[in-house]
């Protein structure tokens, strides 16, 4: 493994070297001597003699390092070696990269394109007369010239674009950080709505039953003390705030449409339903389970709820039991054909029930 170089100025008065002259002679020695394990570093390669004839021996030399298989970096302002490297598959350009604004160089290597040399650019920033600059583009030729604006071009758009890129990968940082907080907060908020739902259904089902507590209370006060007419409305009145705590929410309405006989109906404010048997006169014959009542149509509201049959409804809790009662209760009682413990039993029951429900007469 060898590494040659050639760096700097190796003339010489006393081997009778000139800059140029050493330079060929270290070109001789590295390709006579390189191979596929030598590295050679090259600086200012062709430079030291007519840039005309520099360009043409220093892209000689590399074709013939690059046929023995040598590694290697060169340093160059010529434009045919960069043309040569663009177009040679074992060669890539390089540049430093350059400020074209503040004019000085940024000490960051590019891979990939050529550099320019800025030399006109250089030159107007140093202060050479303007008449001298446009003399030397004259002189250096439109072509020459035009490539090197072309390349100035090339690095203010690269430039420019590296910027937007720097700015759009913030801006997406920023996104993708507010994302992630609106996420956390959503979570949060998800949670947070989880736990005052739990809680809420607790206290529900707390008051759901400290209010059957008070209901059964209330129904043994009036069974085992036969309270009075007075005492029993009030006592009723404080059972129908509990009861209006736990109240329900309707069910919803199929439509306000007409009813009509075989409807499923159900009176406004309460939740059982029933069937229409028949309509007369504004006046519904609507059978609840196995009771039928007569109800004026303004007090009835059509629902999508199927009446159940009463063989196959669960015990539920006196709470709802209340207002089943209330939506059910006719005031008046037929007993004909009934034996007397059977009359016993259906009176005691419709006249409790009647009590309950406020309903002075029946």
């Amino acid at each position: 493994r060898k590494i040659f170089l050639d760096i700097g100025d190796q003339q010489s008065i006393e081997s009778d070297l000139s800059t140029y002259s050493s330079h060929l002679k270290n070109m001789a020695f590295f390709l006579q001597n390189s191979n596929e394990q030598t590295l050679v570093l090259l600086d200012e390669l062709g430079a030291g003699t007519d840039p005309n004839f520099g360009g043409g021996i220093a892209e000689a030399v590399l074709d013939g390092l690059l046929i023995n298989g040598a590694w290697g970096v060169a340093t160059t302002h010529y434009y045919n070696l960069k043309l040569f490297a663009e177009g040679h598959s074992k060669i890539r350009n390089g540049a430093m990269l350059f400020d074209t604004k503040q004019l000085g160089p940024l000490f960051q290597l590019e891979i990939g394109k050529p550099g320019s040399s800025f030399a006109l650019e250089i030159a107007r920033k140093t202060g050479l007369p303007a008449k001298t600059i446009a003399k030397a583009e004259a002189i250096i030729g439109k072509e020459l010239t035009g490539l090197e604006t072309l390349m100035k071009t090339v690095a203010d758009e690269k430039a420019a674009l590296e910027k937007r890129q720097r700015e759009i990968a913030h801006r997406e940082k920023q996104l993708n950080q507010a994302v992630e907080k609106y996420e956390s907060l959503s979570d949060e908020l998800s949670e947070k709505k989880k736990v005052i739902l739990e809680k809420a259904k607790l206290e529900a089902a707390n008051l759901l039953k400290e209010t059957n507590r008070e209901i059964e209370k209330t129904i043994r006060h009036i069974k085992e003390n036969k309270a009075e007419k007075k005492e029993t409305k009030k006592v009723r009145e404080g059972l129908q705030d509990l009861v209006e705590k736990v109240k329900l929410p309707s069910r919803q309405v199929v439509s306000n449409d007409k009813i009509e006989t075989g409807d499923s109906v159900r009176l406004i404010g309460q939740e059982v339903s029933g069937k229409v048997i028949s309509i007369k006169d504004e006046i519904a014959v609507v059978e609840f389970g196995s009771l039928r009542s007569s109800v004026k149509l303004k007090q009835l509201i059509r629902s999508d709820q199927v009446p159940q049959n009463p063989t196959t409804v669960k015990a539920r809790s006196l709470g709802v039991d209340v207002m089943k009662k209330q939506s059910l209760f006719v005031s008046t009682l037929d007993i004909r054909g009934k034996r007397v413990e059977e009359v016993n039993a259906l009176l005691d029951q419709f006249l409790d029930d009647a009590i309950l429900l406020g309903h002075a007469e029946v």
